[in-house]
């Protein structure tokens, strides 16, 4: 089940249904929920870039119409999710948040047939020693909990961002729901963006999902669920 951790910005998205069970199907009908690995393999153990390309999910996994549109290498880098910068209380972890690396594979995934408009989403795999990953996430948690609203300098005006992050239950060995609003001007309605961060061991997916939450949290799941059958059981490759 979906549960608040952070209501920085309330209002940005109407709590879930409580009789309704978190492990609800998404396009494919997948469970949104997947075991994580924390106590069952080496906290150290890291991936390369072509093990993490090998693990992103594949065409038939992604949905009836979805299809893989480019797949690149080095990414990481936390890129969207919000603006921090005129957010003194977070400086800081927005500044250690830079300071993070690790090997990346990143997939950008098209959800509709190809002669309909649809939806873009991006699912990016990132390897570094749990502890590392664990951090990550903590800081993630942080930056919201410091700075829920942030004004931001545009050329027409400024813009107002709203930030909240909830935990997901059940869904690797931690995962959070990253919801942004952007309000002021003439071209922010307020509309909620996604990002679902799930850790898998020391295995950080990162899936940004636009607008459409239940499509993001089930790709997460069935990702985090890959994560642990193709990279863990595998054995990989340790430094």
């Amino acid at each position: 089940m979906l549960t608040v951790f952070l209501t920085g910005c309330g209002g940005t998205d109407a709590s879930p249904d409580p009789g309704r069970p978190a492990a609800t199907g998404g396009r494919s009908g997948a469970l949104s929920t997947a075991p994580g690995v924390d106590g069952e393999v080496d906290p150290e153990q890291v991936f390369t870039e072509t093990e993490l390309k090998a693990a992103l999910l594949p065409d038939g996994a992604l949905g009836r119409h979805a299809k893989v549109t480019g797949t690149y290498l080095g990414l990481f880098g936390r890129y969207g999710g919000g603006d921090w910068t005129q957010c003194e209380p977070g400086e800081e972890l927005r500044v250690e948040m830079t300071g993070f690396e690790g090997a990346s594979a990143q997939q950008t995934v098209h959800l509709a047939r190809a002669a309909e408009n649809g939806r873009n989403i991006t699912v990016q795999l990132v390897s570094m020693p749990a502890g590392r990953t664990e951090r990550y996430l903590e800081i993630r948690r942080r930056l919201h909990e410091a700075c829920p609203d942030v004004t931001v300098d545009t050329e027409a005006a400024p813009v107002q961002e709203h930030h909240e992050a909830r935990e997901v239950a059940a869904l690797g060995d931690e995962a959070l729901l990253e919801i942004s609003r952007q309000t002021g001007g003439d071209e922010y309605d307020g509309s909620p963006t996604y990002a679902v961060d799930v850790r898998v061991g020391g295995v950080l997916a990162i899936v940004t999902s636009g607008g459409d939450k239940k499509t993001g949290i089930s790709l997460a799941a069935r990702t985090a669920q890959r994560i642990r059958t193709e990279l863990y059981a595998a054995g990989g490759t340790s430094d």
